[in-house]
C-alpha cells in the first residue's frame, strides 16, 4: 500500500500558554494516519474535532503520550490546535523530605532527553477508509500460551470534549468506539479484545497486540550488568511493528462539511496500516511469567498446617500475637489481574493504603515469615510478582503497579530497594529443600546482584542509595556510601554463593564469596565511623554523616563486623539515650539531633523489618543474648500494641507501647517479628532442609520448643521440659544440632520420640 506524506505541524508550548496551533495538510483524499509524542496531557483537534484526548500521571515513568491517530479526511489543509497540561514531575515533598545525591543529574537530564515540544507525523492512504479512531500505545504486556501481548486502547474520533488535559489520571480514560480487527506479523496475528464489562460500559476496547513469541523474542534492551543509559526505569521501545487494521462495522459519518470523508464516499477496502512501538520485554529470567491460579489457604487452615509455638506460661500471650500475624497474611491477599503482567495473586503491603503497589523489600519481609508456612502457603508468590517485573540487564522496580505491572514512580530516579530477595529465597529453601527453585531464580538473582554494581557501586567499592531506594523515606542519612546497601551487597553476595554451591556451580560460589569479601572490606575501611563508633553513611568531603541511623546495624547480618566493633555496636544498642528505649530499636537514634518523640516515620519510629535486620545480626555476631532480649521487647511492645488495637502496625513510637505517628495497621512485613524472630531468635530454631540438619539454641528456661517443624520432607516437634530435656518427635530421620552454653552437640536423630539431656548428646565441631 502506497502512503503519501502529510506535512503536519503545531507550534511547541509555549511558557504562559496552554495551547498551540498549527496545520495538516493532505494531498488527497483518504485515510490519514497521524503520530502523536508529546512530553505533555494533550488533547489535539483537527478542525474542530477532538481526534487525541490523552493524559499524563506523574506516578508514572510513562513521561510521553504515544497515539496514532487514525481518520478519513478529504483533501486540502486542516487546522491543528493543541491543547496542553503541564508535564509531569514528582511533587515538592519528594525534594523537601526526601532529599538524594542523584536528584538533580536526573531533572536536568529529563528536561534535555525530553525536550519541550511534540512530535507529529502524519501519512495518507489514497482512497482508503477506515474507521476513525486513536490508538494509546500503553507499556503494559503480559504472557498468555507462550506469547508476549502488549496492550493497546483504542478510543472513538468523536464529539466528545473535556476541559482540558489533565495530570490527574493514574490510568488512561476510556472512550466508546467501534468494532474493529487490528493484525500484527507475529504469529498468532489477530489481536485479542480484552475489554472487560466496565470497559465495555464506557465503550473502550482494550486490545492485545502478539508483539513476541518463542520462535520471535524481543530483542534485549540492554546486556546484563551494563551500565544504564536510561535517566529512570521507563520502558525504551525495542522494536516497531506493523500492525493492519481492517473495519469491522461500517464507517461513522463524524461530520457533514466537505472536509471528511462519509459513508457515501467509501469505494475502497477500509484496510490500512498503522506503525506500533513495541516497548521492552519484562521477566526475561523470572520464573514465572504466565499467570496461573495458586491455591490459597483459609485463616483456619494454615493455623492448622503452619508450625506452632510452644510457649512457657510468662510469655503464652505472645501466641496471640503469632495467630494474628498469620491470620493478617490470609486476609492480605490481593488478585491479580492476568492481563496485568503479574504471574498471580499476591500478598497485599497492608490492609489499608499501598493497594495499588507491591514493594521489594516489603514482600520479601513478609515472606521470611511466610517461609514456616511454605506446606500450605503459595510462599513465593510476592517473589515470582518481582522477577517478572525484571527489566533486561537485572534491574527490579522498588515500586510495581499492580494493575499494569509497570514501575511505579515516586523518587526520579532507579530506587533499587534492598537486594535481598536472595536472603528470602534462602530462608524458604532452608526449610524446604527446594534446589530446583533456587535453580530457577538463580539468574534473576544475579542479574539484580550486577545491576546495583554497575550502577550503585562508588569507585571505593561502596555502595550508595537514597533514603526511598532504601526505604527509610524521610531518614536524615543522606550521603555517598550507604552502610545498608553496601552491608546488602555484601550479604547478597553470600546469598549468590551459598545457591551457587548448591546447585553445583562450585567456580561461581567461590568468585561471590570472594566479592562478598571485597564489599565487606570497603564497608569496614570507609563507612565506620571511629568520631562515633558506629557505621554511617559517607560524605563527598570526608568524614561521615552525624545521624546514628538504625540501619548502622545492618553490616552485623552479612558476619563481616569485627569482634571489637559488635561491642561498640552492643553499646549503642543498649544505651536508654541512644537505641535502647521504650520500644528499641528507633529508625533514628534519640540522641541524634532530628529524632521526633513521635516518630514521624523514619525520625524516630521502630519498624520491623530494620529490628529484624539488627536482632538477626547480633545472633550471628554471637550475641545470641542481646539478640533474645532485644527480640522479645519487641514482641511484648508489638503485642502490647495489637491488644489495644487489634492491629499490626506498620511502624510503633519507639516512646511508649503505641502505634507509630504516620502507620497503617496490619501491615504485612510486621509480621516477621512474631512468626520468624520468635522461631529462629527468641525459640532458636534455625532449619538446614538443605543438608536435613536442625540446629537448636536451646532457650534459658523451660516451656519453649515447637511443633510441626517442616525441614523439608519431614514433620518435627521439638520441646525442652521442665527437666531441662530435648524432647524430640519425628516421622523422618534428621540431624539435630544443640547449641547449649557454647558448646555444640550433634546426633542422627532416627524417626520416632526421644528424650535427652544436652550433655548426653555427642559435642561436635563449631560450624
Amino acid at each position: 500500500m502506497d502512503y503519501l506524506p502529510c506535512p503536519a505541524q503545531v507550534a511547541d508550548p509555549a511558557d504562559g500558554a496552554d495551547e498551540s496551533l498549527g496545520s495538516l495538510d493532505v494531498p488527497v483524499s483518504g485515510t490519514v494516519v497521524l503520530e502523536l509524542a508529546s512530553p505533555r496531557p494533550v488533547y489535539l483537534w483537527v478542525d474542530g474535532l477532538p481526534i487525541v484526548l490523552e493524559d499524563l500521571h506523574w506516578r508514572r515513568y510513562e513521561r510521553q503520550v504515544r497515539a496514532i491517530a487514525v481518520l478519513p479526511l478529504a483533501a486540502g489543509r486542516h487546522a491543528l490546535r493543541a491543547q496542553y497540561g503541564k508535564r509531569p514531575l514528582w511533587p515538592p515533598f519528594v525534594d523537601e523530605h526526601c532529599p538524594s545525591r542523584n536528584r538533580e543529574r536526573v531533572r536536568a537530564g529529563l528536561r534535555e532527553r525530553l525536550p519541550d515540544r511534540f512530535a507529529i507525523s502524519a501519512q495518507v492512504a489514497p482512497g482508503r477508509q477506515a474507521p476513525a479512531c486513536c490508538l494509546r500505545v500503553l507499556p503494559t504486556q503480559c504472557v498468555q500460551d507462550g506469547i508476549t501481548w502488549q496492550h493497546l486502547l483504542v478510543r472513538p474520533i468523536s464529539g466528545f470534549r473535556r476541559d482540558g488535559p489533565l495530570l490527574i489520571h493514574d490510568r488512561p480514560g476510556r472512550l466508546p468506539v467501534q468494532a474493529i480487527a487490528l493484525r500484527s506479523p507475529v504469529a498468532p496475528y489477530q489481536c485479542r479484545d480484552v475489554s472487560s464489562a466496565a470497559d465495555r460500559e464506557a465503550g473502550l476496547h482494550r486490545l492485545l497486540v502478539p508483539i513476541a513469541n518463542s520462535f520471535s523474542p524481543l530483542p534485549l534492551a540492554r546486556a546484563e550488568g551494563a551500565a544504564e543509559e536510561r535517566l529512570e526505569p521507563e520502558s525504551v521501545l525495542v522494536q516497531h511493528l506493523s500492525l493492519v487494521l481492517d473495519d469491522a462495522t461500517p464507517p461513522l459519518r463524524l461530520s457533514a462539511g466537505d472536509s471528511w470523508l462519509t459513508p457515501a464516499s467509501r469505494s475502497a477496502p477500509a484496510t490500512v496500516s498503522v506503525t506500533m512501538p513495541v516497548h521492552e520485554d519484562r521477566g526475561r529470567l523470572a520464573p514465572r511469567r504466565e499467570h496461573r491460579d495458586l491455591a490459597w489457604p483459609s485463616e483456619e487452615a494454615l493455623l492448622a498446617a503452619a508450625p506452632r509455638p510452644q510457649l512457657p506460661g510468662s510469655h503464652e500471650h505472645l501466641r496471640k500475637t503469632w495467630d494474628h500475624a498469620w491470620r493478617m497474611l490470609c486476609r492480605l491477599r490481593r488478585r491479580a489481574d492476568p492481563l496485568s503482567g503479574l504471574p498471580n495473586d499476591y500478598v497485599g503491603t497492608a490492609r489499608e493504603g499501598f493497594h495499588d503497589h507491591l514493594f521489594v523489600w516489603d514482600s520479601c519481609f513478609s515472606t521470611m515469615a511466610l517461609a514456616w508456612g511454605w506446606r500450605a502457603f503459595p510462599v513465593h508468590a510476592n517473589l515470582d510478582c518481582l522477577y517478572s517485573r525484571q527489566f533486561d540487564g537485572g534491574y527490579i522496580p522498588r515500586e510495581s503497579d499492580v494493575h499494569d505491572g509497570s514501575a511505579a514512580a515516586f523518587e526520579p530516579d532507579f530506587s533499587p530497594n534492598p537486594p535481598i530477595l536472595s536472603v528470602s529465597e534462602w530462608k524458604i529453601a532452608a526449610l524446604s529443600g527446594d534446589i530446583l527453585r533456587l535453580q530457577r531464580v538463580y539468574p534473576a538473582l544475579a542479574a539484580q546482584h550486577r545491576w546495583v554494581v554497575a550502577n550503585r557501586r562508588l569507585n571505593d567499592g561502596t555502595f550508595w542509595t537514597t533514603g526511598l531506594a532504601n526505604g527509610l523515606d524521610n531518614s536524615p542519612s543522606l550521603g555517598d556510601g550507604y552502610p545498608c546497601l553496601t552491608a546488602q551487597m555484601a550479604h547478597d553476595a553470600e546469598m549468590l554463593s551459598l545457591i551457587a554451591g548448591a546447585i553445583g556451580r562450585p567456580d561461581e560460589a567461590h568468585a561471590w564469596e570472594a566479592e562478598r569479601q571485597a564489599i565487606g572490606a570497603a564497608l569496614n575501611a570507609r563507612l565506620w565511623s571511629d568520631e562515633r563508633r558506629f557505621y554511617c553513611t559517607s560524605l563527598a568531603g570526608g568524614g561521615h554523616n552525624p545521624n546514628k541511623i538504625v540501619t548502622g546495624f545492618w553490616p552485623l547480618w552479612t558476619g563481616l563486623v569485627p569482634p571489637e566493633r559488635v561491642e561498640r555496636l552492643a553499646e549503642h544498642l543498649l544505651d536508654p539515650a541512644s537505641f535502647w528505649r521504650h520500644h528499641p530499636i528507633p529508625s533514628l537514634a534519640a540522641d541524634s539531633p532530628q529524632f521526633v518523640a513521635g516518630g514521624n516515620y523514619w525520625l524516630g519510629s521502630t519498624w520491623a523489618p530494620t529490628n529484624a535486620a539488627a536482632i538477626w545480626g547480633f545472633d550471628r555476631a554471637g550475641r545470641h543474648d542481646l539478640a533474645v532480649r532485644t527480640a522479645l521487647r519487641h514482641l511484648e511492645v508489638v503485642e502490647e500494641v495489637r491488644s489495644a488495637t487489634g492491629a499490626l502496625w506498620e511502624n510503633f513510637t519507639s516512646e511508649r507501647s503505641e502505634r507509630g505517628a504516620w502507620s497503617g495497621p496490619d501491615y504485612s512485613w510486621t509480621a516477621v517479628g512474631p512468626i520468624a524472630l520468635l522461631m529462629e531468635v527468641v525459640i532458636g530454631i534455625r532449619p538446614d532442609a538443605l543438608a536435613n540438619t536442625l540446629r537448636w539454641t536451646l532457650p534459658d528456661g523451660p516451656g519453649w520448643g515447637a511443633d510441626r517443624i517442616p525441614l523439608g520432607p519431614a514433620s518435627i516437634d521439638l520441646r525442652l521440659d521442665d527437666q531441662r530435656r530435648v524432647c524430640v518427635s519425628s516421622d523422618r530421620a534428621f540431624t539435630l544440632e544443640v547449641l547449649d552454653g557454647g558448646i555444640l552437640r550433634r546426633r542422627v536423630v532416627d524417626a520416632g520420640d526421644w528424650r535427652w539431656k544436652p550433655e548426653e548428646l555427642p559435642e561436635a565441631a563449631q560450624r
